[in-house]
Parts: structure tokens; C-alpha cells; sequence
């Protein structure tokens, strides 16, 4: 039993070392014949999508929340929320009936400024006619005594020269001291006569001076000014009733969809407080912001391609405002694209991706982007040397998603791996595989 036993372990170790031995050779042969399947593409001459893109929401072209001008109880609404409405439709009407009173009230007080200006305008006429008379009879009297002072000073020259004559005579003892004493008298007597007609004549004057004035104060009709006033201030009054009256029926500034209905019938609502919502969205707006790179890409009038994933379709549009001036808070430049919408198929605040024209410029060495390696901060790619994958280090450039520009390491028709890197070690030799179309 023991010989037995032992014969079957040295044949068991004779075997395992067969086996060790023909194991190892093989392994040998196949590190050295390793190929590695893989899928290549070649450096290429072309421009780099430098396209920008941005996300936003669409926004109607223009929202009207609609309030009355005048205080009031909301009578009917006349619309629905989503009604398409034109321009001057009527929307809602208010209770008439205070508004309609207040038309009265400034009528009837417009009416009786128009008779306070009539009563004004003839007593205004009764004074000019009155203060006419008044100066014509002053002018007559001026005459008269003009015509008296005259008489007066003649009088008093003739008093005069029979005093003196009479004087001479009493010298020489021809008349007795009586008729000396009356020419005496005579002469005072005509000497306060021209005095009084002196006075009255003055007296006249001044009469006729005050009577000019009173005439002129006649014809600048002040009250009837004031009266005239009045019949303005009642005008406007009156025309501001009635306009309130027609505003009690409120009518669409604006043609489109009715948005929100913010009120109800019965409601108290005033100038403040909106009652219907207007949107016209043909077209709709999208408005976003660009970075200062992109802004100086952009232009109005550009073309831009607008994706809606809510109904997976995807329309062209163009940019209708650009700002130059920088929104602080979002640190980026508002603009604004329109989009047509005739079918009301696109709904306000749906999420669109916007993508712009690509910009024409140079060509450079382009590569998949798939086709780098980052390795400690450095990039490379695998290119082929005859049946070899060599790794080469690139400097890279520009790129986007999908392509990369080469600026050194790489010329145009060289070919790079781009799927299988993980299997390759620097110098292995590859096999192509034809990629799937």
C-alpha cells in the first residue's frame, strides 16, 4: 500500500509540472501577438460650431391688464377666459346709474353758468350805455362853463373900467359917493362871479375825468370775465361726467387672447384694480440674456433655431432687440427674439433652447472630442503608426461637445482611435473596425 501511495503522488506531481510547463510557453507567444480591435477617424480641416445656445421661456408679445378709469360696481363681464378679442371689444360695463346723475349735476350747474354770464353781459351793456350818457351830458357841461367863465371875465372887465371911470368922476365931484360905492359893488360882484364859474368849470372837468373812468371800467366787463370763467370751469366739469358715463364701458386696448379674468359681476373695482387680462402672443417673445462674449455675435434681424421639447418641434426666428447695456443683476445683456405663432399652437412660459447661427471664420485640425485622453493635466491621443497605436501628446484649441481643434501634435489625414482607447498601451498593435453607419 505505502509503494502504491507513492507512485501515485510522484506521477500526480510529474503531471502538475507537464502542465506548468506547457502553460507557460504558450502565454509567452500570446503577449506578443496581441491585437486590439478598434475604431478610428481622421484629422480633419473645418470650422468649429462656436454656435451660442441658450434656454428661456416664451412670453406673449404683449400683456394688457385692463382696469376701469372710473370707480364702480362691475354691471357684466362680457368676456372668457381664452376668448380671442379685438381691439375696442367690450369687455365689462359698470353701473350707470351714479355716473348718470353726476352727468346731470354738472349739466344743470353748466346751465346756470350760462345764465349768470347773460345776466353779466347786460348789466355790463346797461353801465357802458349809462356811463356814455354820463359823459357826453359832462362833456356839455364843460361847454357851458367854459361859455359862463367867459361871460364872467368880460363882465369883470367892464366892472372894472366903469369902477375906474366912475372913481375919476367922484375925484372930481361929478357923482355923489353912492354910485362910486356901487360900481365898487358892481366889480366884486363880477370878480366873485368868475370865480364861480371858474370853480364849476373845474368841477366839471373832474366830473367828466371820473366819468371816462367809470366807462372805461364799463367796457373792461370784469364780471362778465368772471362769468365767463365760470361757464369754462362748468364746460369741463360737465364734459369730465360724461366722459366718465362712456367710461363705465370698458373696451379691449388690444387685440387677443383674454389671459385671466381678474373680477366678477357685482364687484366694487376702481382704477387700480385690474378686472381682464389681455395677451397677444402672435408673435411670441422669448427674452434672455447673453454674456458679453456672445452679445458681440449677435445681432437683430439674426437668425436663430429655436427647440420646444413640450411639443418636440423645433422653428427658426429672429432676434428683434439687442441691448448694449448689461442687466446688473444677471450680469448678462437682455435680448429679444419673436416668434411667430398663427396656429396658437406655442403656449406662454414653455421652455424653448434657442441656438444661433454658427459664425464663419477659420478652419482648423479638428478630432472627436471622444478621441482624447486627460492624464494629469495633459491630453493625448492614440495615432496610428502603421499597425500600431502610438500615443501621441496634443495641444488642443477651441472645442465644442463633439470636436476639438488640434493646434499641435496632430496633421490633417492623420488617424486617431476613438473607440477601444482603454485597451491600448502605448506602441500595441491594433486592428480597424469599420464603425457602425
Amino acid at each position: 500500500m505505502k509503494i502504491k501511495r507513492h507512485f501515485l503522488i510522484s506521477t500526480l506531481v510529474f503531471s502538475l509540472g507537464l502542465t506548468a510547463c506547457s502553460n507557460s510557453e504558450p502565454a509567452s507567444t500570446t503577449v506578443e501577438e496581441k491585437v486590439v480591435p478598434v475604431q478610428v477617424e481622421k484629422v480633419v480641416l473645418g470650422t468649429i460650431d462656436e454656435r451660442a445656445s441658450i434656454v428661456g421661456k416664451l412670453s406673449p408679445d404683449e400683456t394688457v391688464d385692463v382696469s376701469p378709469k372710473v370707480s364702480g360696481k362691475v354691471q357684466a363681464i362680457h368676456v372668457e377666459l381664452g376668448q380671442s378679442v379685438k381691439q375696442g371689444e367690450v369687455l365689462f360695463t359698470l353701473d350707470k346709474v351714479d355716473l348718470a346723475n353726476g352727468v346731470k349735476q354738472a349739466q344743470a350747474a353748466y346751465d346756470l353758468a350760462l345764465a349768470s354770464l347773460r345776466q353779466a353781459e347786460s348789466s355790463a351793456t346797461q353801465g357802458v350805455d349809462q356811463a356814455q350818457t354820463t359823459v357826453v351830458q359832462l362833456q356839455n357841461s364843460i361847454s357851458e362853463a367854459e361859455n359862463a367863465v367867459v361871460q364872467q371875465e368880460q363882465m369883470l372887465r367892464d366892472a372894472a373900467t366903469n369902477e375906474q371911470r366912475t372913481r375919476q368922476l367922484h375925484q372930481a365931484g361929478a357923482v355923489s359917493n353912492a354910485e362910486l360905492e356901487r360900481a365898487e359893488t358892481a366889480l366884486k360882484n363880477a370878480q366873485i362871479g368868475l370865480d364861480n364859474a371858474r370853480t364849476a368849470l373845474n368841477n366839471a372837468k373832474t366830473s367828466f375825468a371820473n366819468a371816462q373812468n367809470n366807462l372805461e371800467h364799463a367796457k373792461n366787463k370784469n364780471a362778465v370775465q368772471v362769468s365767463k370763467a365760470s361757464v369754462d370751469q362748468a364746460r369741463v366739469a360737465l364734459e369730465n361726467a360724461q366722459t366718465q358715463l362712456a367710461n363705465a364701458q370698458v373696451t379691449a386696448p388690444i387685440s387677443g387672447i383674454v389671459s385671466v379674468v381678474h373680477g366678477s359681476t357685482g364687484q366694487m373695482v376702481g382704477p387700480q384694480q385690474p378686472v381682464i387680462s389681455i395677451a397677444h402672443i402672435d408673435p411670441l417673445k422669448v427674452k434672455a440674456n447673453l454674456s458679453e462674449q456672445e452679445v458681440t455675435t449677435v445681432k437683430v434681424g439674426n437668425t436663430v433655431s429655436v427647440e420646444i421639447p413640450a411639443i418636440n418641434k423645433t422653428i427658426n426666428a429672429q432676434v428683434t432687440a439687442v441691448s448694449p447695456v448689461m442687466n446688473e443683476q444677471v450680469k448678462g445683456y437682455p435680448i429679444e427674439i419673436s416668434i411667430p405663432n398663427p396656429n396658437r399652437e406655442l403656449k406662454a412660459d414653455m421652455v424653448v433652447h434657442v441656438r444661433f447661427e454658427s459664425k464663419e471664420g477659420q478652419k482648423y485640425n479638428l478630432v472627436p472630442h471622444k478621441a482624447l485622453i486627460d492624464e494629469q493635466g495633459k491630453r493625448f491621443v492614440y495615432k496610428l503608426e502603421g499597425e500600431k497605436a502610438v500615443k501621441t501628446e496634443v495641444v488642443t484649441g477651441k472645442e465644442t461637445s463633439e470636436q476639438v481643434e488640434i493646434k499641435s501634435g496632430l496633421a490633417v489625414g492623420d488617424q486617431v482611435v476613438v473607440k477601444g482607447q482603454t485597451l491600448l498601451n502605448d506602441g500595441v498593435k491594433v486592428k480597424i473596425q469599420e464603425q457602425n453607419k
